[in-house]
């Protein structure tokens, strides 16, 4: 390219940005604030692949998305971007049935407008269009320069890794991603973020990400923002606040089962939890629990249960989604190792166990080549919300619940699992609840029952009798870590 082309296109582009200046000044009276240009830098001067916007609401996160979407359009002559939202009905209202799309850049850019397919046309041969991501089949072969992901928290896992992303790669297009944090840690959003984040810390210059408050906006009235989080902090519903309004990723609600669950009281790394066992591992009570699933998901927990204090320790797990391996024999092995590695020493028939009791097929196999005899769940003897409600109060009593870091699914799984619209628990995600639904009934926990004060305390600070562990090893930070080691069993393979 010549000296001159080169300054021609530098003027082009001047005059693009001064109209794009004056536009969202004077005609839109809506300039953007510190947090939209950090992300509109990101793109335009630093040249990001991917750039995740974690926003409370009203941040302005849809300003950004059409500054620098209709922008983009002008500066590059044939450029294709995507908006894709949940919903193709979702995205019609937010950007069409708006006008907001239609009227952002200077008129003078536009060619023509394609209502039914929710697409601006510019005179450069660029164009926007707005989509949904629930026919993602029809997005096959496409090849964008730039895609928007619009309230991300609902999408589908399989648009993004089946079909956006080798689409993306096509011409080396960038990915702007905007979303409120979702309430369930169920939701793909979470995956994707832990995986950009962990890409972010290893180096990855390609990469950004940012979170916004709704304070961040200077269009919000800061008056009524303070009696808003005021009057969701005496009510308790803080986590709504946190999410909804500091864009920070917390999970709980009023949906949510186990509202109790709190991983800094819970959770710590496995060697601190087996070291409560060594002293007194010989009189208490351990646990295999299975909830079989051949086609979906074969989930076990490793427990112990002191009688005597009423504690609950959750040891390790068994979360097999790949139906190659979940067939009886290749579980059984897995399981025995599982237990020799936690009990080395364990007398015979120290290990009690359980098996849901519809699952009868996985008994009599391990039957017909173990010749071992499984004990079957109780639960045609009690009921889902007994079930749910003494693992509830178990987790509200003070040191009654040990988990170890090994625990991913459980943990997950908890941090998951929310009623549907109607109030009623939701019959999928909950294989570990179920497994602690089973040990639940067979140590016959009772709702009055609680940790003495003679038991196995959680540790603030103190360091144990019996051995001086790293109190790092108690610290906050084994709470996250637990669960930045990606969605794979790290120990399926421990052996």
């Amino acid at each position: 390219m010549s000296q001159s082309e080169r300054i021609s296109i530098l003027g082009r582009h001047a005059d693009i940005m001064a109209k794009f200046y004056d536009r969202i000044n004077n005609y839109h009276k809506r300039p953007l604030h510190p947090g939209q240009v950090k992300i509109a830098r990101d793109y335009f001067v630093r040249g990001m692949r991917i750039v995740m916007g974690q926003c409370g609401r009203n941040t302005g996160k849809t300003e950004v998305l059409l500054y620098i979407a209709s922008v983009a359009a002008a500066l590059n002559d044939g450029f294709l971007i995507y908006i894709i939202t949940p919903e193709k009905l979702q995205g019609r209202e937010i950007y069409w049935a708006s006008n907001r799309l239609q009227d952002y850049a200077p008129p003078e850019f536009i060619e023509s407008e394609a209502a039914t397919q929710i697409r601006i046309n510019y005179k450069n041969g660029s164009s926007i269009c707005v989509d949904g991501c629930e026919n993602f089949r029809s997005h096959r072969g496409r090849k964008p320069h730039l895609v928007f992901y619009d309230e991300f928290q609902d999408h589908n896992k399989e648009f993004h890794l089946e079909v956006m992303a080798p689409n993306l790669l096509g011409k080396n297009s960038s990915l702007l991603i905007f979303g409120t944090p979702p309430k369930s840690r169920a939701q793909y959003y979470v995956e994707f973020r832990e995986q950009l984040l962990k890409e972010i810390k290893e180096g990855d210059s390609t990469r950004a990400y940012h979170e916004l408050e709704t304070a961040s906006n200077p269009a919000i009235d800061k008056a009524e923002l303070e009696k808003t989080r005021k009057g969701l902090m005496e009510s308790g519903n803080d986590i709504i606040w946190y999410r909804e309004y500091l864009g920070q990723l917390k999970f709980g609600g009023e949906d949510v089962v186990f509202p109790k669950w709190n991983p800094p009281m819970h959770v710590r790394t496995h060697r601190v939890v087996m070291s409560y066992l060594e002293a007194d591992k010989h009189k208490l009570k351990w646990y295999t629990i299975c909830d079989p699933g051949s086609s979906s998901c074969f989930a076990v927990l490793f427990a112990c249960y002191n009688p005597f204090t009423q504690q609950v320790f959750l040891l390790d797990e068994i979360y097999e989604k790949d139906r190659k391996r979940t067939d009886s024999k290749s579980i059984w092995e897995r399981i025995t190792k599982k237990e020799q590695e936690l009990y080395p020493t364990a007398p015979q028939r120290t290990w009690l166990r359980i098996y849901d009791e519809q699952a009868t097929w996985f008994n009599n196999e391990i039957m017909a080549n173990y010749k071992v005899g499984l004990i079957p769940s109780r639960k045609r003897h009690t009921t889902e919300e007994d079930d749910i409600s003494r693992i509830k109060v178990l987790m509200s009593v003070p040191n009654a619940l040990i988990v170890s870091d090994r625990c991913y699914w459980w943990r997950w799984e908890v941090e998951s699992y929310i009623t549907d619209e109607n109030g009623n628990y939701i019959d999928e995600r909950n294989h570990q609840i179920d497994c602690t639904k089973y040990l639940m009934q067979h140590t016959n926990w009772h709702l009055s029952e609680k940790a003495e004060n003679d038991a196995v305390p959680m540790p603030n600070g103190q360091i144990l009798k019996s051995e001086k562990l790293d109190p790092g090893e108690w610290a906050d930070s084994i709470v996250e870590s637990s669960l930045a080691g990606g969605m794979d069993d790290p120990y399926s393979d421990y052996f």
